[in-house]
């Protein structure tokens, strides 16, 4: 193994997820269809380099990642092989915990395709996190990619940097893109719906809904200092109510600002004045 930033289990909140179906394969690199530079399937193995980044690269391209992302990973946690120590606590491409061999994960040590949708999971929920949170855009410059990658694997401190420098050796295994003929990106941003009286008492507190898909959303107030903040939620069938209590109360005039953001990465804001009264 080449790099080992591991010191804890990652496991982030995560939005809700649709139960994995595939399963992994063996045997020879599929022949990809017209217009698919890069496998479907896994390759397995005993593949070539190639073909697994290939296979890993498709896998993100589908979910509207950066393709080098789940590569640079895999190139720092296992060298780009399917780990298996038995009695370990590390496992796969992607050096994962034992401990996230349950829910939707479940059996991810045998199954790479398990693997691949933990990472691409994870990297989606990271960037609509930081995005609705930040409220800027994230992770589209490939300098960015390497930070991008510890936000999911959740190295120690020491070791964030580690990712960065297999961006090169990751894009040399990659075509110009893995993402397939068929596949168009999302790029509308989700439909936002807030509800919240003008005039509130002790908190800022706002309904926010996503109705037409899931999406993560949050809440920031300017000034801060008049309001504590809240991290970002998950929101999915239904509204969610999002509670910003005061700092102090006496006439605070805020602007408050919704961010929305779907898996893609696309976002909306809405923006509201609220004043907070005794």
């Amino acid at each position: 193994m080449r790099f080992r930033p591991w010191t804890v289990a990652a496991v982030l909140a995560l939005p809700a997820l649709l139960a994995p179906t595939s399963s992994a394969q063996t045997g020879g690199t599929p022949v990809p269809g017209p217009g698919d530079p890069c496998p479907a399937v896994y390759p397995g193995d005993d593949a070539e380099q190639e073909a697994i980044a290939r296979w890993m690269a498709r896998g993100a391209a589908l979910r509207d990642l950066p393709q080098e992302l789940p590569v640079m990973a895999g190139l720092a946690e296992s060298g780009l092989r399917n780990l298996r120590h038995p009695g370990g606590s590390f496992f796969g491409f992607f050096g994962m915990h034992a401990s996230l061999n349950s829910g939707a994960y479940r059996g991810f040590p045998k199954d790479p395709e398990l693997q691949l949708r933990w990472f691409t999971d994870t990297a989606v929920a990271v960037r609509q996190r930081t995005i609705a949170e930040s409220g800027q855009g994230f992770g589209a410059r490939p300098a960015e990619f390497g930070e991008w990658v510890a936000d999911v694997e959740r190295p120690a401190p020491e070791n964030r940097d580690g990712y960065q420098p297999y961006f090169d050796e990751a894009d040399a295994l990659l075509p110009r893109s893995c993402r397939p003929s068929e596949h168009t990106p999302d790029s509308t941003a989700p439909t936002l719906r807030v509800r919240g009286a003008r005039r509130q008492r002790g908190a800022v507190t706002l309904s926010v809904r996503c109705p037409a898909e899931p999406c993560v959303a949050a809440v920031r107030a300017e000034p801060p200092r008049r309001v504590r903040g809240a991290a970002a939620v998950a929101v999915e069938a239904g509204a969610v109510k999002i509670v910003l209590p005061s700092r102090s109360a006496r006439g605070a005039r805020l602007v408050v600002t919704v961010t929305a953001v779907d898996e893609s990465g696309n976002a909306t804001r809405e923006q509201r004045r609220i004043t907070l009264v005794n």
